[in-house]
């Protein structure tokens, strides 16, 4: 809880306590005319309900003060319990809905709670990274905590993907309306990397794109959309990448009627959880396939590490970076084509093999932050 929060909730208590205090020291000075320290010492004593005994009211006046203090203590008491209790359950409640906040930085956001959400989060826990999850539906906090929670049980039992997973506090969940900015401040959404926006609702999806372009230019914004005909106004808007999850289930219901062995072969290299998986690296300084070609870079690749060299993408020069299209992707491109600075490699691994592949590139997969 932040302490200007705390503040507000405890400013009335304490301002009690002081003023009764005050007004207790005072009270003595003037019915019993002892010297201001006696007073202060008396009044702690009194009020803390101690009573050592050593200094005692010698006239009715101070007598009647001091049965009104200590009645009065009582009360006072009562009240500070009961609002360092209340703070206590507000603290805990906060912390449940997740209104505390997180300061995670260059981490994802997933946005909305729907099926594509909760297959979303559990490849990026597969992946090892960072996830603010926000739902407008407080009902679905228990339901997201329970699956991460099981997730990375389960998960933990494979000794391939025991070491490459999210940690419990490598996930934040919180309640509240991300079509706001004020909830998405709880995400601390200035410092992530990329944001899903995946919830049920078209129209909150264009209008939560529309508010993280403008909180944070740098975000790579990922939609879920049930309506084809919103990916070009969104995809003008700015957002990265615009997806039907209708448009491609169907796509992979078409290939598992026709052609059965490429959606598995589709199924298996699109998650973390089977025996392959494609990554993208930085064609940068650190990376040993920066400047050759492709045709050099498969065989280096390869040779080092059994892995596959299976596309490469390039910065576009022509099109706006507001449009989103920043890389054009080749797959198996022809030979001689260039692995130029900039740009990345696209490369197929087993995950027996993984470890050993990202040792031998010397650069993390992923996109980069745009600087």
């Amino acid at each position: 809880m932040r302490i200007t929060r705390v503040l507000h909730y405890i400013w009335r208590p304490l301002a009690l306590i002081g003023g009764v205090y005050s007004f207790s020291v005072i009270g003595f000075i003037l019915t019993q005319k002892v010297s201001v320290f006696t007073g202060v010492y008396w009044g702690v004593i009194t009020m803390s309900t101690v009573g050592y005994g050593d200094v005692v009211p010698t006239n009715d006046l101070s007598k009647v003060f001091a049965i009104i203090l200590a009645a009065s203590t009582i009360g006072i008491l009562g009240y500070v319990i009961s609002s360092i209790n209340t703070l206590a359950l507000k603290a805990r409640e906060e912390e449940a809905l997740g209104l505390d906040g997180t300061k995670f930085s260059d981490h994802t956001l997933i946005l909305g709670w729907t099926p594509v959400s909760l297959a979303a989060l559990q490849e990026l826990i597969l992946s090892g990274r960072r996830v603010g999850v926000m739902t407008r539906r407080q009902e679905s906090l228990p339901e997201i905590r329970t699956f991460i929670s099981n997730f990375l049980r389960v998960s933990r039992k494979d000794p391939k993907l025991r070491g490459r997973l999210s940690r419990d506090d490598d996930i934040f969940v919180a309640f509240g309306d991300y079509s706001e900015r004020g909830s998405l401040d709880l995400l601390n959404v200035s410092a992530a990397r990329e944001a899903i926006v995946a919830s049920d609702d078209d129209a909150r999806n264009v209008l939560t794109a529309l508010i993280l372009k403008e909180l944070a230019p740098h975000l790579r914004i990922v939609v879920a959309v049930l309506r084809e005909q919103l990916r070009e106004t969104l995809r003008a808007a700015g957002v990265t990448y615009v997806i039907s999850p209708s448009d491609l289930g169907g796509r992979m219901v078409s290939a598992a009627a026709v052609q059965p062995e490429v959606a598995q072969a589709i199924d298996d290299v699109t998650t973390n959880a089977y025996g392959s998986t494609i990554d993208e690296y930085l064609l940068g300084t650190e990376n040993p396939l920066t400047g050759l070609s492709f045709l050099e870079g498969l065989r280096k690749l390869q040779e080092g590490t059994g892995a596959l060299l299976i596309g490469v993408a390039h910065p576009t020069m022509t099109a706006s970076r507001a449009s989103g299209n920043e890389f054009k992707v080749q797959m198996n491109p022809p030979v001689d084509v260039r692995l130029s600075p900039g740009g990345y490699v696209l490369i197929l691994s087993s995950l027996d093999n993984l470890d050993r592949l990202r040792t031998w590139i010397r650069t993390p997969p992923g996109r980069r932050r745009s600087s």
